[in-house]
Order: structure tokens, then C-alpha cells, then sequence
């Protein structure tokens, strides 16, 4: 009973956020950002519900006592058909695809699927920076809590990103600021205490790691997740709408290449290897999908190359469909991916093939119209119907119009089947019910091509198999990730320069020895910068008194810091400091810094 009056909830949800979306603006993004607070709800319950589950489970392998290991299986069991549930009304968010298109374009084009936000729980940062900035770096932690603060806050606002450049940009900053941090505190052979937990964008399942890699990996997902969400709600009814539809579904294609090479080794299945393979050619074959729009926005010319330059491309979205279409079929995706998401990639495939077939078939129509009577198809068209089939059978190039109606029945014959399977899988998906514009858009296809089956038999033709058509070839043009535009300032820059001040060096904690001039100067040298290094102590001198050693960094000069100052900088305040020389200085694991050197 729960079961079904969350059903109904959510479809009640989901339904006015239909009816918002047909409207448009603001109120579709508002309902969107409360369907995104929606998902990490159930993304949270189902997190509890499935700790539950694997504590009821481990119980039962430790228990030796039957009544503890049958009440153990009951309550695992109950756990598991919660899961279920709250993954099913997962499910219907994840499958309202209409909610993130372009109202204006949502009766003539099937939606463009788009992935959704990976949610996460927040994390508490202070205590275990505290503790490294303190032990590590040596510096209270008290002066750096208000950079810790601000670190937090830019992690907890990933859970607001706006659907625009403005969220992609706050992305890329937490982004770039990770890997300062990471340097800083993260590393991976230091149990620094910080669990990053985030949860499957698709099945809502939660997975929690101490890596910054698995925190990096997730929000590069939500990158691609973002601007896949830019590239459905586009205007795809005009050319600059689908223009930057490919540029932000190609930037989704360069994100999922780029976490293909380098984490591919995910505890969550969205980002595992054989999901990221199967969501870059999905984002490739809806880029090619939106390309084939375009070239239908500028309208389809009657005469025969153009028809065949439009079987040609037709094909090519079909063949981009194709082996995502198997891929889907397996049982593992199959109970993995939204049913909708299923129905759609296949309904694509059927169509986009079923409208290669169709213009062939045109083609075929206008070839034997236009040659009819006369001795021979011109060279020119030879050459586009080659190209349209390479393994061209010689009835192609027959002049005779009999044969040219044999090969439009064919392709007609082939267009009515696919026809018929699209609108089956549409017809099986509960969840497409409620896109009637989809329905009749196909359904319209069916007919047209019906109607020219019923003017082909009345036409005399010889019968032939329909050849294969040749998809043609269009490249696009991935774009791999790149943060370099995005410039951050490094919240910690207080504890020193890096790559010398981080996690993965070590040092002794400061100490501020106090020189005394003589006539041959302090008895140090000096090299490098950022930090400057004593490169030698003279024997006897000042500098071997009060114990400084060749190697060791220099934090400050007479109080004055100079971390980031250069190595003329530095020389020039201690040529300046008079009778009396005060360092604070620190000896170091790792030796750093230039060549370069000063005697002083």
C-alpha cells in the first residue's frame, strides 16, 4: 500500500512538472532543481536502507544461531524491497527526459537523453586539516580555519550548480581547487580521516572512498552530466540551438574519454569502464542525431543527389544507434538502465533506419520518373548512387524504371518494418505514455510511408532485395577537458609554495637561529627561490654557530616572510639587515631549489 501511494506521488509529480516544462522558463527550473532535491532524498534513503541491508547480511554469516539468522534474512529482505522501491521512483526522475528539453521543440524531435547530477553528502573538513596544518605544516590551525570554512562552502554549493556555463564554471573551480587541496592534504598513503561519499546518478546507490581521485572522478561526471543537460534544453528548432548542442555534447564526449584513460576503476557503476563506453557513443550518436536535424531544418530538396545525400546521413544517426542498441540489450544494462532511456535508444535506431529507407526509396521513385525512356542514368548520378551503395547490384544503374520501383518497393517494404518497431517500443514504455507529440511523430512517419507504399503498387516493378545503404561519413570533434582557463587562487597559500609545501614532503618544525656579523659577512650561501635554500656555511662562521645547515629552507628574514619572494629579494634583505641576522629556518627531508647562488 506505502508502494503504491509513493507511485502515485511521484507520477502526480511528475505530471506537473510536465505541464511545467510544456510552459517553460522559470517554472521548469524550478521544478527541475526540486526534482534534482528529490533524487538526493531517495539517494540518502537508499543509502540507509542499504547499510542496513549489508549489516543484516554480514550478521547472518557470523551468526551460529538459527532463530538470530532467520530473523536476519527477514529483515535483509525487507531492506532489499525498500532499495527496489525507492530505486523505482529513482527510476521515473531519471526516465522524465521531456523536463529537460526545449519547450519550442518537444512536438517535432525525440528527446535527447541527458544524464543526471551524481548527488553527494557533505563533508566535515576542519578536524583533519587541523591536524595536518598543525603536525605537517607546523602553523596553528586556528589561523586557517576561515580557508578551511570557505574550502567546505565551495564543496557544499556543488549541490546548487545551475544548469548553465555559470554551473560548469563552478564546477571546473572546485575542480581546480581540489587539486591544490589535494596536494596539500590528501595523499593517498596518509589516513587523513576524510571519506568523500557520493551516490550512482542512476541506481542511487552510495559508495564512499578516502581517495581524491573518486572525488575528482565524480565531479568530472557531473561536468559531462551538465553539459549534456545544456545540450538537451537547447532550442534544437534552430541552427544556433543545435549548434551549441553538439559543441556542449562534444565537450560531454571529451569529459567521458578523458575518465575512460584515467578512472575507469569505479566503486559506482555510472562510471565504470563498460558504462563510460556506452554513454560517449550514446552522447556521439545524439550529436549526430542533432547534426541530421539541422541538415532537415534547411529543408529536403526534391531532386535525386539530394535525396541520396539525405539516405546517406539518415543512415549514419541509424548506425551511430545501432551498437548501443545491442549494448543495451545486455542483462546487466538491462537492469541497470531506465527502461525509458532503453525504449528511446531503440526507438531511434528503428526510425532514423526506417527514414534512411524511406529517402531511398524516394530516390529510387524520382530516378525512374526522370530516366524513363531515355537511354542511360547520367554519370554524375552513377557516381551518387555508388557512393549510396558501394556494393552497388547492377540494377541500380539501370536505366530500365522497372527496376528502380522494384528497388523503392523494397526500401519502402524495409521502411514500413522499422516503422512498425519503433512505435512497438514506444507502445511498451510506460514511462513515454505521457509524450504523445513522440507517438504522433512516429506514427506520422508510419503513415507517410504508407501512403507511398500505396502508390508504389500500382507501379510496375521488378522484384529485388533492398542493398544495404552506406552511412555517410561525418566527423566530430571531441573536446578533452581544460581547466586552464579557469583561474583559482590557492586557499592555503599561507602554508608555502608548492609543489615544496605539500603533503608529500616533510620537514622539522621552524626554528629561528640570530647571526652575528663578522668581517667576512654570516657565513651562508644561498640559492634557488620559493623557497630560498642555504646552499653552504663556512666553517667557523656565524651560520655553523648557531647550528644552520647546508640544505635548509629559508621561511623568513628578520620577521619578514619570504616563501614567495625571489632569490635577489632575499639576498638583498640580508645585505641589508646590518650588525644582526635573524632566520627562521627549517631542515628538510627532500633538498630543493636552482642552481643559482649568492654568497651573503
Amino acid at each position: 500500500m506505502a508502494k503504491s501511494k509513493r507511485s502515485s506521488g511521484i507520477d502526480a509529480y511528475l505530471e506537473t512538472f510536465q505541464t511545467a516544462t510544456s510552459i517553460g522558463g522559470r517554472n521548469a527550473a524550478t521544478l527541475r532543481t526540486r526534482m534534482q532535491a528529490r533524487r538526493a532524498t531517495l539517494n540518502e534513503e537508499i543509502r540507509k536502507e542499504d547499510k542496513f541491508h549489508k549489516g543484516s547480511k554480514r550478521l547472518i554469516g557470523a551468526s551460529g544461531d538459527q532463530k538470530t539468522r532467520e530473523q536476519a534474512t527477514l529483515e535483509m529482505n525487507f531492506a532489499e524491497s525498500k532499495i527496489k522501491a525507492l530505486q523505482s521512483e529513482l527510476c521515473k526522475i531519471n526516465s522524465s527526459l521531456q523536463a529537460y528539453q526545449a519547450a519550442g521543440t518537444q512536438e517535432t524531435q525525440i528527446p535527447i537523453i541527458p544524464l543526471a547530477l551524481k548527488t553527494t553528502t557533505e563533508v566535515s573538513f576542519v578536524s583533519s586539516f587541523s591536524d595536518i596544518i598543525s603536525r605537517h605544516y607546523h602553523h596553528d590551525p586556528a589561523l586557517f580555519r576561515e580557508n578551511i570554512f570557505d574550502f567546505q562552502e565551495l564543496r557544499e554549493s556543488l549541490s546548487a550548480v545551475t544548469r548553465d556555463e555559470a554551473g560548469i564554471v563552478a564546477l571546473c573551480e572546485y575542480y581546480n581547487q581540489l587539486q591544490l587541496v589535494g596536494k596539500r592534504f590528501l595523499h593517498p598513503r596518509i589516513r587523513h580521516g576524510i571519506a568523500f561519499t557520493w551516490y550512482d546518478a542512476i541506481n542511487g546507490l552510495p559508495a564512499a572512498q578516502h581517495s581524491v581521485v573518486f572525488e575528482r572522478a565524480c565531479v568530472l561526471f557531473n561536468l559531462t552530466a551538465l553539459h549534456t543537460q545544456i545540450a538537451a534544453q537547447q532550442d534544437r528548432s534552430t541552427e544556433e540551438g543545435m549548434d551549441t548542442a553538439v559543441k556542449s555534447l562534444e565537450k560531454a564526449i571529451g569529459y567521458l574519454e578523458y575518465m575512460k584513460g584515467k578512472f575507469s576503476n569505479s566503486p559506482t557503476k555510472d562510471m565504470s569502464e563498460d558504462m563510460l563506453m556506452l554513454l560517449s557513443d550514446l552522447m556521439k550518436a545524439q550529436a549526430m542525431e542533432i547534426l541530421w536535424e539541422k541538415h532537415q531544418l534547411r529543408g529536403l530538396q526534391e531532386d535525386i543527389a539530394s535525396l541520396i545525400d539525405c539516405a546517406h546521413k539518415t543512415k549514419s544517426v541509424a548506425e551511430c544507434y545501432r551498437p548501443i542498441s545491442g549494448d543495451v540489450d545486455l542483462e546487466h544494462m538491462k537492469e541497470y538502465l531506465p527502461g525509458c532511456w532503453i525504449s528511446i535508444i531503440k526507438i531511434k535506431d528503428a526510425h532514423y533506419k526506417a527514414l534512411a529507407h524511406y529517402y531511398a526509396a524516394v530516390a529510387h521513385e524520382t530516378l525512374a520518373a526522370t530516366y524513363r525512356g531515355k537511354g542511360k542514368i547520367p554519370e554524375e548520378i552513377h557516381t551518387e548512387l555508388h557512393f549510396l551503395y558501394p556494393d552497388s547490384p547492377s540494377e541500380v544503374f539501370s536505366p530500365d524504371p522497372r527496376q528502380h520501383i522494384g528497388l523503392m518497393k523494397a526500401h519502402l517494404n524495409c521502411a514500413s518494418l522499422s516503422h512498425e518497431y519503433a512505435l512497438k517500443y514506444n507502445s511498451l514504455c510506460r514511462d513515454l505514455l505521457p509524450l504523445l507529440p513522440l507517438r504522433e511523430m512516429l506514427s506520422a512517419a508510419e503513415k507517410r510511408t504508407q501512403l507511398k507504399k500505396e502508390v508504389a503498387a500500382g507501379m510496375e516493378g521488378v522484384m529485388v532485395i533492398a542493398p544495404t545503404i552506406q552511412s555517410s561519413d561525418v566527423k566530430l570533434s571531441p573536446v578533452r577537458p581544460d581547466f586552464s582557463s579557469i583561474k583559482v587562487c590557492d586557499m592555503f597559500r599561507q602554508l608555502g609554495p608548492l609543489p615544496t609545501f605539500s603533503i608529500d614532503n616533510s620537514w622539522l618544525p621552524p626554528r629561528t637561529v640570530t647571526l652575528e656579523k663578522e668581517e667576512a659577512g654570516f657565513g651562508i650561501s644561498i640559492k634557488g627561490y620559493r623557497p630560498v635554500i642555504i646552499s653552504g656555511v663556512d666553517e667557523g662562521s656565524p651560520a655553523e654557530a648557531v647550528g644552520a645547515k647546508v640544505g635548509d629552507w629559508v621561511l623568513a628574514v628578520n620577521g619578514i616572510g619570504v616563501l614567495y619572494k625571489t632569490h635577489s629579494d632575499v639576498v638583498k634583505l640580508i645585505r641589508e639587515s646590518g650588525d644582526e641576522l635573524a632566520l627562521e629556518i627549517t631542515t628538510s627531508v627532500s633538498r630543493t631549489g636552482s642552481e643559482h647562488r649568492n654568497s651573503v
